[in-house]
């Protein structure tokens, strides 16, 4: 550390040119300190309300618009246009994941699935290279199926349960049938 004091630095700011014409006219012994700090200004212009055209001033209406002439009569409020519905990518995905799955014949006609079929949507996702179908797709999908009412009449039904290929893998229990009855009278009291 050294010992040697910081020299400070003063900026002052240059006078413009009106106080300078003010300080050098034989004037200037009239002039005095006050006088000189409020002629000497920022830069900013100061803009009165008076000065601007076209504002509305304390105590008037509203300024009349120039150019149309009036007719008296209001138009109507304008209608918002209908938004349309945004589909996430994975719902889309997931539309193109049953129209292939509506190849078999299980899945078409809405037979009761096997349990773990989610194993066999995925095998057929990885063979076929199918673009975009990720685990929340098969999901979907498979929510999309199991809620219809018709896959839910055929589990009311009761009966086998089967595999995309058609082989045959256990049956529908009285719970399930009775839970999938439930849930179509639920729909039913709503419509």
């Amino acid at each position: 550390m050294s010992d040697t004091p910081k020299k400070t630095l003063t900026i002052t700011r240059k006078p413009n040119q009106k106080t300078l014409e003010a300080i050098q006219s034989p004037e200037s012994s009239t002039v005095t300190m006050p006088e000189l700090r409020a002629m000497s200004r920022t830069g900013k212009r100061i803009i009165r309300r008076e000065e601007l055209p076209n504002v509305q001033r304390p105590g008037q209406g509203k300024p009349k618009p120039t150019g149309k002439a009036d007719t008296g009569k209001k138009k109507p409020a304008r209608k918002p246009a209908p938004r349309k519905p945004v589909i996430s990518p994975s719902e889309l995905k997931a539309r193109e994941l049953n129209d292939r799955l509506n190849g078999f014949p299980v899945w078409r006609d809405f037979l009761p699935l096997a349990i773990g079929i989610d194993k066999d949507v995925f095998r057929l996702v990885n063979e076929e290279h199918f673009p975009g179908a990720s685990k929340r797709v098969v999901r979907l999908t498979l929510a999309m199926h199991a809620n219809h009412g018709r896959y839910l009449q055929a589990v009311v039904q009761g009966g086998a349960r089967y595999h995309l290929d058609g082989s045959e893998e256990g049956d529908i229990t009285a719970y399930q049938q009775q839970h999938a009855a439930e849930i179509l009278a639920k729909r039913q009291q709503t419509k």
